[in-house]
């Protein structure tokens, strides 16, 4: 398929026709082509019909003309002249000219064709009759010498559309009577512009009725869809949410088509309810577990800690094999002991539990945790960038503090030494942007894989498939920051390429506050320098 076509395609899917657009154009289409083909065949008929007029008015001008002639060919075989006009009415051999004779109606006219020629012609009105001119009467010496049918409509100049009958009478002499056609087609024109006019108002009565039905009809059908609507925007994958949203019983009669869609729809939703409190429930339990699990391994891990570290207190009496396995003990216990502590933090997060919420000054609190970082991973190039005004949050500062710490960790263990890593805060510039204060860690690493970003921020997530702990890293560094930035009603977001990877953490601003004189406007961590709050690396996310 073409690039063409695709986009052609594309373009179709993106403007699709809804329901109602196409039941009333549908309707309005049959309708307009049953008024065009009814129309059609009024205006043929009426055309006819005056035909069968002019042709009767014909014939009876034709009669009347042949009776005449009859006479004009007596007086001729008498000597008369044809128009002669110097005999008098009266005498002997006078024959009565064309314009003298009755029974004809208005617009009429008659001619008598002898040799190819009009020897005698009278075009009548409501008052008098006049011969015809020399152009009307070429025209109808040249429809005489085409030989056409008996009766044939011929433009006569002026004089506009006749409807012409021919008639041999004599020695070859033709007679010609005519009908003009004027009224007749104004009669049709004036028919057809009705027709138009009746069919044009007819199609619009007929696309607002439709549309007025059509409306009425689908009312129901967009209940429903409001209806899943409401339900799409619902957030489902928090899983305690519960769905309030049904179809009303109205909506949901099984005898029409409209109700079957929004019983099953209810239905649907019914299942999707109930599945998602069995979710909810099932949940629950699980941090329960989780936590009371991870609440009851911290006594016994405390304690398998404690005696390994009392027992190689005593080393010089141990031998070498049972000193590393001792020191491989208190390792393990203390990455245990950790990795229990953050199972237990995610649970009460998600819980909503474990937050103490105050005025933070993001400021001071990202200055601190990037201060620790140059001292924890001298190798990296840290700085910060940063309003000298104080940023104020309303947050819980420890939990805010681990969320930078985790991210200014997972840059520090998954870069290589020399990458630079620049933190930043912004506040709204104004009172009509939204109130929230954006924090961003930027570096020029490597990257994450693409296919690896839509689960970065799971429990447990790691790049590594083979989920090595060469970096010490069990997955929940990230997982954590998440769930501290959405206990803030905050969020994380991630933008990564083979140039760099930067993570941008959104909370909401509490306001600006005073000048705060302890910090600058860009701060450059070269040498290391004091510790002046947690450890930062803490637990890294593999990427």
């Amino acid at each position: 398929m073409s690039a063409g076509s695709v986009d052609t395609a594309k373009q179709g899917r993106r403007h699709p026709w809804s329901l109602q657009r196409r039941l009333v154009t549908g309707i309005a289409a049959v309708i307009a082509a049953v008024l065009a083909v009814s129309g059609v065949l009024t205006v043929v008929t009426v055309n006819a019909s005056v035909t069968t007029v002019v042709d009767t008015q014909l014939t009876g001008s034709m009669e009347a003309f042949e009776h005449s002639v009859v006479k004009f060919y007596d007086q001729q075989a008498a000597g008369g002249t044809v128009g002669n006009p110097d005999a008098n009415r009266g005498d002997p051999g006078y024959v009565k000219p064309f314009v003298d004779y009755v029974g004809h109606g208005p617009g009429t006219l008659i001619a008598l064709v002898s040799n190819g020629e009009v020897v005698d012609s009278a075009r009548f009105t409501k008052s008098d009759a006049n011969p015809l001119d020399v152009r009307t009467q070429a025209l109808i010496e040249e429809a005489v010498a085409d030989g056409g049918s008996m009766r044939e409509n011929t433009e006569l100049g002026s004089l506009g559309g006749y409807r012409l009958e021919f008639l041999t009478h004599g020695d070859g002499d033709i007679l010609v009577a005519g009908v003009s056609l004027a009224t007749a087609r104004s009669a049709v024109l004036q028919e057809t512009i009705v027709i138009a006019a009746l069919a044009v108002l007819a199609l619009v009565v007929t696309i607002v009725g439709t549309i007025i039905v059509v409306r009425l009809a689908l009312r129901p059908l967009s209940r429903v869809a409001a209806a899943a609507e409401e339900v799409s925007t619902l957030q489902l994958e928090r899983g305690d949410t519960g769905i309030t949203v049904r179809v009303d019983d109205a909506d949901t009669d099984s005898r029409t088509e409209i109700g079957k869609v929004g019983e099953a729809l209810n239905g649907l939703i019914d299942h999707v309810d109930r599945a998602l409190a069995v979710r909810a429930a099932t949940d629950k339990r699980m941090r329960r577990f989780v936590t009371d699990a991870s609440h009851e391994l911290r006594t016994p891990l405390a304690a398998i800690q404690g005696y390994a570290e009392l027992t190689r207190q005593d080393s010089e009496d141990l031998p070498p094999m049972t000193e590393h396995a001792l020191a491989r003990i208190e390792s393990e216990a203390t990455r245990m002991s950790s990795l229990v502590s953050e199972l237990l933090l995610l649970a009460r997060l998600d819980e909503g539990q474990d937050l103490h919420l105050d005025d933070v000054d993001l400021s001071d609190l990202v200055v601190a945790a990037v201060s620790d970082a140059a001292v924890s991973a001298p190798g990296h190039h840290w700085s910060v960038d940063v309003p000298e005004r104080a940023i104020v949050v309303r947050g819980d500062r420890e939990r805010l503090h681990q969320l930078v710490v985790n991210l200014l960790s997972n840059a520090a263990v998954h870069t290589p030494a020399g990458t630079s890593v620049v933190t930043r805060i912004a506040a709204p510039k104004s009172t009509e942007e939204p109130q929230r204060a954006s924090l961003s860690i930027a570096d020029d690493g490597p990257g994450i894989n693409e296919a690896f970003l839509p689960q970065l921020f799971d429990r447990f997530a790691r790049a590594d498939s083979s989920r090595s702990r060469a970096a010490g890293s069990t997955g929940l560094g990230l997982a954590i920051a998440l769930s501290i930035a959405e206990g803030h009603e905050g969020g994380i977001e991630v933008d990564s390429s083979p140039a760099g990877t930067t993570f941008t953490v959104t909370l909401p601003w509490s306001g600006p506050a005073e000048e705060h004189p302890a910090v600058r406007r860009r701060t450059e961590f070269t040498d290391p320098a004091p510790v002046t709050g947690s450890p930062v690396i803490r637990e890294p996310v593999d990427r």
